[in-house]
Formats: C-alpha cells, structure tokens, sequence
C-alpha cells in the first residue's frame, strides 16, 4: 500500500513538474498584456462593504501578466452627474466635451452596435419549425434603434444590471405587428421573475409607446423576447427599441457620446443639448454647424436637407385694422420657420404687401365705431352688421 501510494505521489508529481513546464512554455509564448488587452471589474462585495478590482482579459489566451487585483473602492462610493469612474485610477473624472454621464443613471441612445452588455441570440420555438437555423435570428443593432427578428425564431435581448439602490427601467417601443408575440420582464440573480403587471407588451401601430418599470437593489436581468410563430405569406414588422435608461447604478464607467443632432460643449456635462434649427452635428459633438444657405434643418438635426421650392402654401396673408376710410391692407408673410427657397427654379415669391381692400361688415350685432372698429350693440339695440 505504501508503495502505491509512493508511485502515486511520484506520478502527481511529475505531472506538476510537466504542468508546470507546459504552463511556462505558454506563458513565455505570450506577449505581455497590453491595456487595451484586458478591462477592470470589481467583485460582489463582501460583509464588510469591501470588495477588489481585478484584471479581466477581452479575450482568453492572448497575453500574460496581468495587473495583480488590488484594493477596490467601498461599495458605498458613487460618481456625480457629467463624470465616469476611471477604474484605472479609481477616480471620479469628468466627462470629456461631446460626451454626457448621467452619474447614478446610464442611458443607450446610440445603436451603431451592441451596447458593451447587451447580449443577444436566437433559438427555435416549440411549435416552429424544427429544422429552422435560428442562429441568426438576433436583436439587430439600427442607429438610433435596435430591431428585432422577423422570423420564426425566438430572439432575445438581455441586460444584466447591479444596482446600488433601488431604481427604474424605462424604454421607449414601436410595436406594429400583432403576428410577432413581444414580451419584456426582469429577473433577478437567482433566475427568478419579480413582479410586473404584465410581461406582455400593447400593439402600438402608428407611434412609440413609453415604458417604466421599478426595479430593485441588487443584480437584475433585463429581457426583450419577440416570437413569430406562422408567418402569413406578407412581411412582418419587427419590434423596434430605443432610448433604453436604468437608474440606480453607483457609477458608469464610460461616458457616453452625445447623439446626432446635440453636443456638450463643456467638460462635465450631465446632458447633452439639442442644435438649434439650420444647424446640425454629428455623434460626439462639442458645436453644431450651420447649414450651407440652400439647406434647412429642423431642431435637433444630425445632417442638414436641400429646401424644397415655395408654393402658395408656404405663405398666409392678414388684414390691416380698417382706417378712417373704412379701408384695410393685406399683408403677406411667409410661415415661419420659413425652409422654401424662392430663387429655386419654379419657386413662387412672396405677393406684394399694401393692397387696399374695403373692410368687410361686422358681424351682426356689431356695428363699426368712428375708430373703424366693430363693437357689440348696447342694450337695448340691434344690428345685422352693416
């Protein structure tokens, strides 16, 4: 017995030692980790409120050494509005021009690609096609939306979130098409549903629809679930997400760029605020520009549009109060915000003002003072206006 138990150890032991030597081998083939090989996190936080920072590779197997963990800050601390914490340092920063922070909040706006922790996948249904590749069949990332599948697959998008304190959820959908199913709910860190009014969403066929939902301290999962179980032969709608905001964080991590069409023009900024007309910006703006002379924009604008021609119907015209001669002027002004060009081939112009007219009659009941003026009839007295 003993000496079996002696030739296990021996065996063990040389394992370690090859282990040991594969394992420097590895390492020594590895370039050293560079910092935009590796992120920080924090762990949970223990009894005491402490916790650590640790290093977290993007990508497994790629570089060696790195940072040890070291002290992380107490679980109490937070970040201000208009600043981010620098896990490098450990600090609060302000944002930089063209970004915003909403401090306890995080807000997604910009939908060029998944936001960093949105995950997302497809799986086919119980009562669909089993033969259906529903890989692809994800939440897929718009601009300034983030769409869903339009086949019959289950697509699901999921938000993991600690929260500090308790706090709220609040989104805005457009949900047109009552042949895909749409449901949102939350659950917490033990797979467990919390408590909602309903998980279902209501069809909204001409406009976005706005959602709010509380949300309590600790982990909670957000997910976005569409199913299309028969598709009738015509196109399908997909569901449509945007304007994504949870409060309740302690701090954000990354400032986020201001959207097109707004800018931030200082450090610091909480928010970022909206161009005004004729001007625009594009994603991460510290000015708005001005629009060239034959373009227009509306407020809030990412990019600026050639003006149409003028019509009649981009002018009104009033009357003058009646003079002493019981006469009044038509005057022409163009509706503003005024967008139509008038030296565009085919443009209408604005009609000449001054034009005299005789004043209508009053009203009956009203007759015309020596101001030329209509006012009601006295007690006692009548008019049919002339």
């Amino acid at each position: 017995m003993m000496e079996q138990g002696l030739g296990h150890l021996r065996i063990c032991t040389l394992c370690a030692v090859v282990l040991g030597l594969v394992f420097a081998y590895t390492s020594a083939d590895l370039p050293m980790c560079k910092g935009s090989d590796y992120h920080f996190e924090y762990t949970e936080c223990d009894v005491l409120g402490s916790r650590w920072r640790v290093a977290i590779p993007n990508k497994a197997e790629t570089c060696t050494g790195l940072p040890d963990p070291v002290k992380g800050t107490q679980c109490t601390f937070s970040c201000s509005e208009g600043e981010f914490l620098d896990m490098q340092s450990q600090q609060c920063q302000k944002c930089a021009a063209g970004t915003f922070s909403l401090g306890t909040s995080i807000a997604f706006e910009e939908w060029d690609s998944l936001p960093t922790g949105f995950i997302t996948h497809g799986v086919t249904t119980n009562e669909g096609n089993a033969f259906i590749n529903c890989s692809n069949s994800t939440w897929t990332p718009k601009g300034e939306y983030v769409a869903s599948n339009t086949d019959e697959c289950t697509a699901t998008l999921s938000y993991a979130v600690s929260l500090k304190k308790p706090g709220a959820l609040s989104f805005e959908y457009f949900y047109p098409d009552s042949s895909i199913y749409f449901e949102f709910f939350v659950q917490n860190d033990q797979c467990q549903s919390t408590d909602s009014e309903s998980r279902w969403m209501r069809i909204s066929e001409s406009s976005w629809s706005h959602y709010k939902v509380e949300l309590s301290k600790g982990n909670n999962v957000l997910y976005w679930r569409t199913t299309t179980y028969a598709l009738l032969g015509g196109a399908v709608k997909p569901v449509l997400l945007r304007n994504i905001q949870v409060s309740g964080v302690a701090y954000t991590s990354e400032c986020f760029h201001c959207k097109p069409g707004t800018h931030s023009s200082k450090e610091g900024s909480a928010r970022c605020t909206p161009c005004p007309a004729d001007t625009y910006s594009n994603k991460g703006a510290t000015v708005c520009h001005e629009c060239e002379s034959d373009k227009y924009a509306v407020p809030g604008s990412g990019s600026c549009k050639p003006r149409p021609a003028c019509t009649n119907s981009d002018y009104f015209y009033t009357h003058t109060p009646c003079d002493s001669e019981g006469k009044t002027q038509l005057m022409y002004k163009w509706i503003e915000p005024k967008i139509c060009s008038e030296i565009i081939e085919g443009a209408v112009k604005l009609p000449a003002s001054g034009e005299k007219q005789t004043c209508p009659p009053c009203n009956p009941g009203f007759f015309v003072t020596n101001s030329s003026a209509c006012e009601p009839c006295s007690n006692n007295s009548y008019s049919d206006g002339k």
